[in-house]
């Protein structure tokens, strides 16, 4: 009996190993198909009013629902082929390989986050370019300007830069309407960018806003 004990568990042991190495060889695989792409878009996505929430209701509310955000942006990104980079707590880094369905993605985002009610309003910015991959995470100048445009889009809003625009197909596919030109902080020029804002999410979405920044 104890022989057979042994037996399964080293058995359970060596399939688990199995199938942590097949997971390992997956991520390689996609790691290596991400970096040859010649311009992804990534998409930032972060929580507004979440350090007044902090202060507000204390540290295991504020986890409770950076978990939430986590798994939300985790399932919505999946849907619309993309990959979660990183989670930051409050924030989320978004790696697309089509601008098109990052647009849509981002929509969804301030369409479903910004106005759930277990949740905080959020942010988004959108760009398309070229960027370096090291150990799994990306950096470069397109992923700065991402991240510059969500930090200046208003609540419940998408700031989508003009590149991005620029390199989606199917124009039908295509639902901002308002362009502008932002300033970004770090970034020589000001960038032509989208405004997407959630329907119905104003009001809740200035109320947060008010101490946020």
């Amino acid at each position: 009996m104890f022989d057979l004990a042994i037996t399964q568990i080293l058995a359970g042991t060596g399939a688990g190993v199995a199938l942590i190495g097949l997971r390992s060889a997956r991520l390689a695989r996609r790691r290596r198909w991400m970096a040859r792409h010649p311009a992804p878009t990534f998409v930032f996505a972060d929580l507004v009013g979440y350090t007044a929430l902090t202060e507000e209701h204390g540290d295991e509310a504020a986890a409770r629902v950076a978990r939430e955000f986590r798994r939300t942006i985790t399932g919505l990104s999946r849907t619309h082929g993309a990959w979660q980079v990183k989670s930051m707590g409050d924030g989320a880094m978004i790696w697309s390989p089509d601008p098109g369905r990052a647009v849509a993605l981002a929509a969804r985002v301030v369409e479903e986050v910004g106005t759930r009610s277990d949740l905080l309003p959020v942010r988004v910015g959108v760009h398309t370019g070229r960027a370096v991959m090291r150990g799994g995470d990306w950096y470069g100048s397109s992923v700065n300007v991402a991240a510059r445009l969500a930090r200046e889009a208003d609540a419940n809003e998408a700031l989508i830069s003009s590149t991005t625009r620029g390199a989606v197909r199917d124009d039908a596919a295509w639902s901002p309407k308002t362009r502008c030109e932002i300033a970004l902080r770090g970034i020589e020029h000001p960038v032509a960018a989208w405004r997407l804002s959630a329907p119905g999410g104003g009001h809740r979405a200035a109320l947060a806003a008010q101490g946020a920044r």
